[in-house]
């Protein structure tokens, strides 16, 4: 272990660390009764920041309002006749799947600490539009001929922002075929949230970048060929790929903090990946995510982007952990199915079905995914809370396999949508786990 990491990870009172380096775990044990606890609480998030992307750091001691931001790292607490449930956690997203809090330390002398997980969704994503200049076919958006107002989207951000939510997410189709998109972006960053945009970067000029980039925090340019034909047979467009590199290269240059590449894994991906990850490294990408297509059974590359071949590329994926770009597969997949040292590769389903954000789809409703088109209502609080989404959050469709494991609350179970798609329900197991 780097002396970095034994400096970093010297136990305060009250804190144990175990480190395995054979499985990237890094496992952080705090005795509330013993610690500092506002000192444990800024030493734990050190550790997350300093070694989450490497490890998988485990925290056990605490309940999950002790870290609202990082509950998934946390151990549930052991279950007991004593525990309680205090005020906070009525707003609570983990209530279903909480045991309570043990009387002592946490409870009384940091309640002050604690705060509910989740009462409202980290992002608000919008869905501007559903139009594309691009024809992929394995993309969620759909042909629609709505797209919502400038009006309509500034309703939604006010409430969005009274609600404390700051993060906000543009996307499509292709945002940029919103006639008025810039004025968006403007509005939003006025507004003071971090704003992400998603976009295929095939509709950009100098002058439409340089106007951009002080309105976005973090772009995420889609990108699923590492050549011309690659590119034209993935999009179903031919001719746009050295305009969408010379594009992604200025908005490297304009300044925008974060600059992420995606692309769905195909089968070119999965036979060529060295030729991929060259070209993410020629443009100076921050983030590479890798996602699992989400296409029903017997549809495309579902028929070769199997567990056998993800794991192939997840051990490639291992021994670059820490290297630029940082490469995620970055939407659900269950992680049982690959070693525990590849877990950092993995972002679970925490981004997918509802589970911490919501997206407001273009015919004006909210809905839990890109993917899952559940009509949630008009209201973002309302939506949130409501029936589908509580169910959603239970929990309740894990095997006793998947209740026992550490990384349930990032993994999630895998896919809801794909569990849907093969085997009819939002509530069964993904189709790559056991029925």
């Amino acid at each position: 272990m780097p002396r970095t990491v034994t400096k970093l990870l010297e136990p305060l009172p009250g804190i144990r660390t175990l480190v395995s380096a054979a499985d990237r775990t890094i496992k952080i044990s705090v005795s509330p009764d013993k610690a500092d606890l506002p000192a444990a609480r800024a030493f734990l998030y050190r550790a997350l920041n300093a070694y989450e992307n490497k490890f998988t750091v485990l925290i056990e001691g605490v309940p999950f309002c002790f870290l609202p931001d990082a509950y998934d790292h946390i151990l549930p607490p052991r279950r007991s006749g004593k525990n309680v449930f205090p005020a906070i956690c009525k707003k609570c997203r983990l209530r279903p799947v909480c045991p309570g809090l043990r009387p002592g330390p946490v409870l009384s002398g940091a309640a002050q600490l604690l705060r509910p997980v989740l009462a409202t969704p980290n992002e608000l994503v919008i869905e501007v539009n559903r139009r594309c200049n691009l024809a992929c076919a394995v993309c969620s958006a759909r042909g629609l001929e709505e797209e919502l107002s400038f009006g309509a989207m500034q309703a939604h951000m006010r409430k969005a922002r009274r609600l404390g939510i700051k993060d906000i997410r543009f996307t499509g189709g292709e945002p940029f075929l919103h006639p008025r998109i810039v004025k968006t972006l403007a509005a939003a960053k006025k507004a003071g949230f971090h704003v992400l945009v998603n976009t295929n970067a095939t509709l950009l000029s100098p002058a439409l970048i340089e106007r951009i980039a002080p309105l976005t925090d973090n772009i995420l340019v889609s990108l699923q060929g590492r050549d011309e034909r690659s590119e034209a047979e993935a999009t179903g467009t031919p001719g746009l790929f050295t305009k969408k590199l010379a594009n992604i290269r200025a908005l490297r240059r304009a300044g925008i903090p974060v600059l992420r590449l995606g692309t769905v894994i195909s089968g070119d991906l999965l036979e060529n990946f060295e030729k991929y990850l060259r070209l993410a490294k020629e443009l100076d990408a921050d983030i590479w995510e890798l996602y699992r297509p989400m296409l029903s059974a017997g549809k495309g590359p579902a028929e070769t982007v199997t567990p056998a071949a993800l794991r192939r590329l997840a051990r490639r994926l291992e021994a670059g952990l820490g290297g630029r770009p940082r490469v995620l597969f970055a939407n659900p997949l269950p992680l049982c199915v690959f070693k525990k040292s590849q877990a950092p590769l993995f972002l679970g389903a925490r981004f997918d079905d509802g589970h911490t954000r919501l997206v407001l789809d273009p015919r004006g409703f909210y809905k839990p995914s890109y993917y899952i088109q559940e009509n949630l209502g008009t209201d973002l609080l309302a939506a949130w809370n409501g029936r589908f989404l509580k169910k959603m959050r239970a929990l309740a469709y894990l095997g006793k396999k998947c209740s026992n494991c550490p990384l349930r609350l990032r993994c999630l179970g895998g896919s809801r949508f794909l569990a849907r798609a093969v085997r009819g329900s939002y509530f069964k197991p993904d189709p790559w786990l056991a029925g």
